[in-house]
């Protein structure tokens, strides 16, 4: 799981730069943290997180 961090590190710059732009206000920022962190207490968390493994794999090897 090397990529995860990177990967989050990337959602949360892209984030910034959306609020910045004004494209994303600040409360929507917040709003998508807030689902995010409820979103991992729930059943579909495993799910998600097996879906975004296998994305970044597939995403890897392209790079190979």
């Amino acid at each position: 799981m090397l990529l995860h961090m990177p990967f989050v590190l990337a959602l949360a710059v892209f984030t910034v730069f959306l609020t910045r732009k004004s494209a994303l206000k600040s409360s929507h920022a917040f709003a998508c943290g807030a689902l995010g962190f409820y979103l991992a207490d729930t059943s579909l968390a495993g799910s998600i997180h097996d879906a975004s493994a296998n994305l970044l794999g597939m995403l890897g090897a392209f790079g190979t």
